[in-house]
């Protein structure tokens, strides 16, 4: 910010009787229209203003007036007109000369006679046509005197900005003289001529005036002019004040004739010979104060084509270039600009050239004016016409060419901030006879070849043709005379750069001008860049795992050298830089990439203001060279980037941009963007396009593009097809449509269009247009048609098609201006109505009233008579229910079609508990709205407490922003829940029950939620338990934030988990349905098993791993706070275990125990059966007599599991017979007692060594011992109660006891 600087006074006193000066010192910081300050006389005797300098913003043409009040100035407001007191003094021309930096002003007006009273003071204003000069300067009184006069100025006198709205602590910058108004007396004093220049620039005005006289009142004037010194005097047309701003292109004497009036005395002013500079040195100066910011790089201009890049330019003087220019003509011009710092700024641009030879720059020789915004570090090419006025005049003159960064328009002179100036010179000649040729294009360009273009100036047949490599200078290049058109030019060197000239040759001798160069490269690439929504082969290849990370920060950009050349719109690029912010500029390393498609260079696949998931988060900004040279791609991507404002990771947006060497083709391809609001999806916020030389929007802030489609693809073409296709009007039978010629200017276009599908190659209506519209007759009403229009070219070559589909309308016509409003249960709409044709007049109209945000046709009909209004009723209508309404014409039996639609919302007549909506239970939910919604005392007072937000007891705050009421009656099971997902509206409810709704501190809270319980939704959804069943209550919905829309459904809230059915039986080892155990149950509980060590698998229970017992389970069944449970029983039982197979060998008629022959566990609860599939009463059985193998079968049954069975072979020894020493063992063998209580002894004679063996009554091995003496003490203290067998065997001979235990 400029700092106001200290005001200081500049005084003027002359001797008694002269003129008096006074002038202001402020800042010349700002301006507008007009300015005004008070002037005070002090002195006894009137004073007589004559002369009022100021500073002006313009140079040129320009207007001063004044006016002045008889009474000071003291007010807040200003307006300057004859109904506010103020009187039109004087108007008079002057030109002006910039001054945006002095406060030195230039006269404005003179010859004034402006009497001001002794001891009065005045009020006076200074306007000018165009750009007044002030100051802003800090409130309180300025006071400037001099001559017994005071300039005063200050807070509420000095005003700027326009007559009829006054800014006020505006200070003048200037001054103002004045004389005496006492009469003159005897002989004036004339004194000595003066001039405001010497040397002058021709036709520059300068000022005449005479210094060391005396001025008084009673005065005249008469200035005269002569060629010498000694006459003779002429006298100068109205040159009759004191001073007179004169002009002059010869060098002239000039001197003043003084008279007072009163005596008719005459004074001559001592002349003065004033000389006229040549106008070259007439220039005024114009440069800028700083070397940042804006920079003119490249300027091209018929021949002259300078290039300077050092970014340090103030002013550059290149008036030792030039080139030919001639009057009428019309020339294409170039001008590179740059922004040499950081940040986007606005830039003025001006080009004027001195066609009249008078050292100015006036307004007429302004031939280019614009503004273009400049990023940083980045180049701009401004390519325009500039046509030299027909009146301009021959030979040498020079051209300026400003920028200045700032909304202001440049002027040709004095100092700026930021900004550059740079002149030329240009000679303006008379154009050779011989016409210019026109139009000079590069139609296609191979590796070797260019194919050019041109329009003949004349009738010419003949020209020349100049090429070489860019910027080479006319003169040194390669010349080809040409005798057709269009001409290829041959054997160029590929991937290389070139330019080329034509003239024409008319007769030998007499050519014309050479024509503006043109550029062209030979990389066998297209003339001008096109697109369709193709995508690329892979589609979408995501590089964040493989790429490299840039790590950006928000607002964050990172520059790179390109993996290969990118030949881009006719420019070779090896740098980029790109941003988070979804974009990337080429040809640098070091710009910014802001939220918008800027000028120069650029790739914008989603450009918009996004945030950053570095270092958080799991996306970012990835690079990478996929693939090996020539045939490689370069992908940038930017991945779950999220709107920066709304942060939420997972509602980023992931794309990317893909360059494929071998092509240089660009697409865009898009796999998520969807981004958490509809503000941002879909490309809502985003700009999507290519920026250079040719600039192409594909989306600029819309989602139509994105939702159709995943890609863009950028080719490059010699005949791109057109663009910006727009429907002027469709009507039943025909159709007008308009386009925008494509970058190749074509002026040609075939239009073909046929019924939807049909095929451009072989069908449809075929038309040659020579201008960019096309009507499309002989339509059929409701037919869809497909349209496709080609660019037709230079050199025979067609565009792919633009291409767009529309439907006929009805002959009835669609109504017009319609409206509607809503009332209590009401709609009243009204609607305008004209025919397309008197064949088809109105008859009625249909109403169609749709739930908002639901498609057409999916509403209810309401059918109303042939005026233009109606009101529609329907008692079913809700408070805050929203709709779209859509009116139709009824034209007999043809209909137009559907206006609209009209969002409305039925009045809210909830707002309050005494009007609640009921809600039946178990209605679906419909969709409310709480626009207007208020909030009143006495709902602060039963606000629910702060719980948390996913409870069913309160809310996550205790605030109200929009209350709406409801009201339902209690079901039987007094369960119910309340749902408002239908919409994720932020809102809360409460539920209450109250006996007198205009009482609600009497309510009693039953229950509340604020975001839906176990689920994600911001919207309520909770259960309400133990209500009484036939009972009112109330439901109170708030919405937090912002009005909306909203849903509310409640339901009878109803578990049944069924009642406990049999017992289920099952084998150690086998899985069970646990629902079988139960009847009558209802889904979408849980099993839940009592023992916390069983684990189940959904409904399931494995009993592998688990104990053979009883288990218990409980089925849940749970909705919110309704909860109901049945038991089911499952018993598991060991399977049967018949043991392992086995063998042993007997004597002859021996006694054995099968069980003796079985490994493994044996339930001794099994069947034995014989040889003969005999049943054997227990496990035990004798040999016969004869000798073999003898299989015996073991079978353990079970009721629920399956039974098992196992063999046991019993060899027959027949070597031995048991029998044989049996009678003498059995003699010598004793036992007792028999019952035995617990011990029982055992005695025998004749052997030393036995083993002793006691079998339970299933065969069951209990005791196994050794006796090594003839007695022994067996306990048997450790069995239960019963009978058991004691076998007694020595040298294979066995003794078999039967014993009771008791």
């Amino acid at each position: 910010m400029k700092k106001l600087l200290l005001l200081s006074i500049a005084l003027y006193s002359f001797i008694a009787f002269g003129q008096s000066t006074i002038s202001t010192n402020f800042t010349n910081n700002n301006g507008s229209g007009m300015i005004t300050f008070n002037f005070q006389n002090t002195n006894a005797s009137d004073v007589i203003i004559t002369e009022i300098a100021s500073a002006t913003g313009t140079t040129g043409a320009n207007s001063a007036t004044l006016w002045y009040k008889p009474t000071a100035i003291n007010q807040t407001t200003m307006a300057v007109n004859t109904g506010t007191g103020w009187t039109q003094v004087a108007t008079q021309p002057f030109t002006g000369v910039a001054n945006t930096t002095t406060n030195t002003g230039q006269l404005m007006l003179t010859g004034l006679s402006v009497i001001v009273p002794a001891g009065v003071t005045y009020g006076l204003c200074l306007s000018v046509t165009s750009s007044m000069r002030y100051s802003t300067i800090t409130a309180g009184s300025y006071t400037f005197p001099g001559g017994g006069c005071n300039l005063i100025t200050g807070t509420d006198i000095g005003f700027g900005g326009t007559l009829t709205s006054g800014i006020n602590n505006r200070g003048f910058i200037g001054s103002v003289s004045f004389i005496s108004g006492n009469a003159c007396t005897g002989t004036p004093n004339a004194g000595v001529t003066a001039s405001s220049a010497n040397p002058v620039c021709p036709s520059v005005p300068f000022n005449l005036s005479m210094t060391n006289a005396t001025f008084t009142s009673g005065l005249t004037y008469q200035w005269q002019s002569a060629a010498n010194a000694t006459g003779p005097w002429t006298n100068i047309p109205g040159a009759i004040t004191s001073s007179f701003p004169a002009t002059q292109t010869v060098n002239t004497w000039y001197q003043c004739i003084v008279t007072c009036s009163s005596t008719a005395q005459v004074s001559t002013s001592t002349p003065l010979f004033v000389t006229t500079n040549t106008f070259v040195n007439c220039y005024c100066t114009s440069t800028a104060t700083s070397t940042t910011y804006g920079d003119i790089q490249r300027v091209e201009l018929n021949t002259i084509n300078n290039s300077s890049t050092s970014c340090t330019g103030m002013y550059s003087d290149y008036t030792t270039i030039s080139t030919l220019l001639s009057p009428g003509v019309s020339y294409p011009m170039e001008l590179d600009l740059y922004n040499c710092t950081g940040g986007t700024y606005s830039y003025g641009t001006r080009v004027w050239i001195d066609c009249d030879h008078n050292g100015l720059f006036d307004t007429y020789e302004l031939l280019q004016d614009s503004y273009n915004s400049l990023a940083p570090l980045v180049t701009v090419n401004v390519p325009f016409n500039i046509t030299i006025p027909s009146t301009a005049l021959s030979g040498l003159t020079r051209m300026r060419i400003v920028i200045i960064e700032s909304n202001a328009a440049p002027n040709p002179c004095g100092t700026y901030t930021w900004g550059e100036t740079e002149d030329y010179m240009v000679n303006i000649t008379t154009p050779p006879t011989c016409p210019q040729p026109t139009a000079l294009t590069v139609v296609q360009a191979t590796l070797n070849d260019a194919q050019l273009a041109w329009t003949a100036g004349g009738s010419e047949t003949q020209w020349e043709i100049q090429y070489g490599p860019q910027g080479f200078v006319l003169g040194s290049g390669t010349i080809i005379p040409v005798t057709t058109n269009p001409f290829t030019v041959t054997n160029l060197t590929p991937n290389s750069f070139y330019q080329v000239y034509i003239r024409a040759i008319c007769t030998p001798g007499d050519s014309s001008y050479w024509t503006p160069p043109v550029a062209f490269n030979t990389y066998n690439q297209g003339q001008f860049i096109d697109w369709d929504a193709e995508c690329p082969t892979g589609g979408f290849q995501d590089i964040s795992n493989t790429g490299t990370a840039a790590n950006l920060a928000y607002l964050g950009e990172v520059g790179i050298t390109l993996p290969f050349p990118l030949l881009y719109e006719g420019s070779l690029i090896n740098t980029a830089t790109f941003g988070n912010n979804g974009g990337m500029k080429l040809g640098t390393t070091t710009a910014q990439v802001n939220y918008v498609m800027e000028a120069g260079n650029g790739l914008y696949p989603f450009i918009q203001q996004l945030y950053t998931s570095y270092p958080v988060g799991s996306g970012g900004v990835f690079y990478q060279q996929v693939g090996t040279s020539p045939n490689s791609k370069f992908i940038v991507q930017w991945k779950n980037l999220p709107h920066w404002n709304s942060p939420v990771f997972p509602d980023g947006a992931s794309f990317e941009l893909i360059i494929e060497e071998t092509t240089n083709e660009i697409y865009y391809v898009y796999d998520d963007v969807l981004m958490g609001s509809a503000l941002w999806d879909y490309g809502q916020d985003a700009e999507i396009g290519v920026r250079g030389a040719q600039n192409i929007n594909v989306s600029m802030n819309n989602t139509s593009y994105l939702q159709n489609n995943s890609c863009v693809h950028f080719y490059y073409t010699n005949c791109p097809k057109p663009s910006a296709l727009t429907a002027s009007y469709i009507a039943p039978d025909q159709a007008m449509y308009t386009w925008t010629a494509s970058a190749a200017n074509e002026t040609t276009w075939t239009v073909i269009y046929g019924p939807s599908g049909f095929d451009p190659l072989t069908g449809g209506t075929t038309m040659l247009v020579n201008t960019n519209s096309a009507l499309l007759s002989n339509l059929t009403p409701l037919q869809t048609y497909d349209v496709y229009i080609y660019s037709e070219c230079s050199a025979g070559l067609t565009s792919e098609a633009l291409t767009t589909t529309f439907t006929a309308p009805p002959f009835c016509s669609n109504p017009t201006s319609f409206a509607a409003t809503s009332g209590n249960d009401s709609i009243m709409s009204s609607w305008f109505w004209t025919p397309y044709t008197t064949m088809y007049p109105s008859t009625g109209f249909n109403i169609q009233v749709v739930a908002q945000d639901s498609a057409l046709y999916t509403g209810t009909v309401y059918a109303v008579d042939n005026n233009f209004n109606d009101t529609t009723l329907n008692a079913a209508w809700y408070p805050g229910q929203t709709f779209d309404v859509y009116v139709q014409a009824v034209c007999g039996q043809d209909t137009s079609a559907y206006v609209g639609p009209i969002s409305i919302m039925m009045p809210l007549t909830n707002d309050n508990a005494c009007g609640a909506h009921e809600i039946i239970v178990g209605a679906p939910g419909i969709l409310y709205n709480n626009t207007g919604a208020t909030v009143a005392n006495d709902e602060l007072l039963i606000v629910p407490p702060v719980t948390g937000a996913q409870t069913n007891t309160g809310w996550a705050q205790n605030t109200l922003s929009h209350t709406t009421w409801f009201k339902f009656t209690a079901p039987a099971s007094g369960n119910v829940r309340i749902d408002a997902t239908g919409v994720n509206y932020d809102g809360q409810i409460a539920v209450y029950y109250g006996a007198d709704c205009s009482i609600l501190p009497s309510f009693t809270l039953e229950g509340a939620n604020d975001n839906e319980i176990d689920g994600n939704s911001t919207a309520p959804n909770f259960t309400v338990c133990g209500l009484t069943p036939g009972s009112e209550y109330y439901v109170m919905h708030d919405g937090q934030g912002t009005a909306g829309n909203y849903t509310i459904a409640i339901s009878e809230v109803s578990v049944e988990a069924g009642v406990p059915g049999e017992v289920l039986n099952i084998c150690y080892g086998e899985t069970i349905n646990l629902f079988l155990g139960i009847a009558n149950y209802g889904l979408g509980g849980e099993w839940v098993p009592t023992s916390p060590a069983v684990v189940l698998q959904g409904n399931e229970f494995n009993s592998t791993d688990y104990a053979s017992q009883a288990y218990t389970f409980n089925y849940v069944v749970s909705d919110g706070c309704a909860i109901d449970q049945a038991t089911a029983t499952v018993i598991v039982h060991a399977a049967p275990s018949a043991g392992e197979d086995g063998t042993f060998t007997v004597c002859l008629n021996e006694p054995f125990n099968l069980l003796s022959g079985l490994g493994g566990n044996v339930d001794l609860d099994g069947t034995w059966y014989d040889p003969s599939n005999q049943v054997l009463g227990a496990s035990l059985d004798t040999s016969g007599n004869i000798a073999g193998s003898f299989n015996y079968d073991y079978i353990v049954e079970s009721a629920y599991c399956p039974n098992d069975t196992s063999n046991v072979l019993v060899i027959v020894d027949g070597t031995c017979d048991f029998t044989a020493n049996l009678n003498e063992l059995s003699q010598n063998f004793t036992m007792y007692p028999n019952p035995t209580k617990g011990d029982l002894t055992i005695q025998w004679d004749g052997v030393d060594q036995a083993s002793v063996t006691v079998y339970d009554i299933h065969g069951k091995i209990v005791i196994s011992t050794q006796a090594v003496e003839n007695n022994m003490i067996l306990s048997l203290n450790q069995c239960e109660n019963g009978v058991y067998l004691v076998q007694v065997e020595s040298n294979h001979t066995k003794v078999v006891r039967r014993i009771i235990k008791n």
